[in-house]
């Protein structure tokens, strides 16, 4: 099988010749700067570039779609000193490190880049027309890739959340709830405009969007906010998905997803990644018994292979991976990549174990061997 016959049988449930441990969208393996340490202190033989290849992970074949704001928004660094700078974008202000592409820390987000209606009309609106005459087409392969192809959907509350700030947003949803829905018509329709152009020359296998609406404690915004202001677009989109036959609709969350997973799946969505499990409480056999037929990517704790016998790790995989794999739908994967405090002896037990649950040929990790 290819990859992308691998991943429409277990996406259908049905039976490939082995399961992969798969890449997602926005999940990574590990930071930068855990694999230098891991070169420098444990011994890890590749570079952050190869860690795909390296881990045998399988992915996506992703076309970016042009559903950005045409023209852009113009962005300033400023040099704050001490290591830090100010990113300025509109009225945006964010305060990060000047090293945060290597050294991730979360931002101090200081002001949001848009305000409400008004900006909007003015600023918004005119950047998200799809005839935009400076609104790129996507790159389309000339043959069907062996890769599953993915498109990015639309976020329809976690962008916003970002443009508008946390505050803001909640405002608005009280304030001006029709804004939030005018902003969600302007980008279902940006989306549907491109991707129907790429569903005309390739076929579309994935649509996945995000949210990252949930924290420890759940939901952000209450079900019957997300079923006011998402649940009819992602409607939209998963009847758009099913018009071309693409498999899923596959939505990235952080945080407990347990109710947001239940409402993803009354809006037409199928799919959902990350699922944390140590600080998100997002329990991967407890949701995919309560949803049978939802697809599951990921819920496997990073935080195990902090021991660095590996023992944790390999209990981690043993508790989830084979239940998982006998309900089907299931694609294993880490929560998110990998902190420096993570230990390569331990993660090389943890990928090596999921592969012998999952019938997986050897790896490049595994022709090298275990470090020591």
């Amino acid at each position: 099988m290819t990859t992308r016959e691998r991943f429409l049988a277990i996406v259908n449930f049905n039976e490939p010749d082995y399961v992969p441990y798969w890449y997602a969208p926005g999940i990574g393996i590990a930071h930068v700067e855990t694999v230098q340490r891991w070169r420098d202190e444990e011994g890890y033989p590749s570079d952050y570039e190869s860690l795909v290849e390296f881990w045998g992970a399988e992915k996506y074949h992703q076309i970016g779609l042009h559903t950005g704001f045409v023209p852009a928004f113009e962005i300033e660094r400023i040099d704050l000193g001490n290591g830090y700078i100010e990113v300025r974008q509109h009225r945006a202000r964010t305060r990060e490190r000047a090293d945060n592409s290597t050294k991730y820390a979360m931002p101090q987000f200081q002001t949001p880049m848009f305000d409400g209606r008004r900006d909007f009309e003015e600023e918004m609106r005119p950047r998200l027309d799809p005839t935009h005459p400076d609104r790129g087409r996507p790159t389309v392969p000339d043959t069907q890739p062996d890769e599953p192809v993915h498109v990015a959907a639309p976020s329809y509350w976690g962008r916003l959340r970002d443009w508008f700030g946390i505050d803001g947003i909640s405002y608005l949803m009280q304030d001006d709830p029709a804004l939030i829905h005018e902003i969600n018509r302007a980008t279902t329709d940006l989306f549907l405009e491109q991707a129907s152009w790429v569903a005309e020359r390739v076929q579309i296998d994935a649509i996945g969007g995000w949210e990252d609406m949930c924290y420890r404690g759940g939901m952000l915004i209450s079900p019957d906010a997300f079923r006011e202001f998402c649940t009819p677009y992602y409607l939209e989109v998963a009847d758009f998905a099913r018009s071309i036959g693409a498999a899923v609709v596959d939505i990235d969350c952080d945080g407990d997803v347990s109710e947001f997973a239940h409402c993803l799946w009354e809006a037409g969505v199928n799919m959902c990644h990350a699922f944390e499990p140590t600080h998100g409480g997002s329990d991967i056999l407890r949701i995919g018994h309560e949803l049978p037929e939802f697809i599951v990517c990921g819920g496997l704790d990073k935080h195990a292979t902090v021991d660095p016998t590996g023992e944790t790790a390999i209990a981690e995989i043993d508790a989830k991976v084979p239940p998982m794999l006998e309900r089907g739908g299931y694609l294993p994967s880490i929560d998110h990549g990998l902190p420096p405090i993570c230990h390569y002896g331990a993660f090389w037990q943890f990928m090596n174990r999921i592969r012998e649950h999952c019938g997986a040929p050897e790896a490049p990790f595994q022709r090298v061997g275990p470090p020591g």
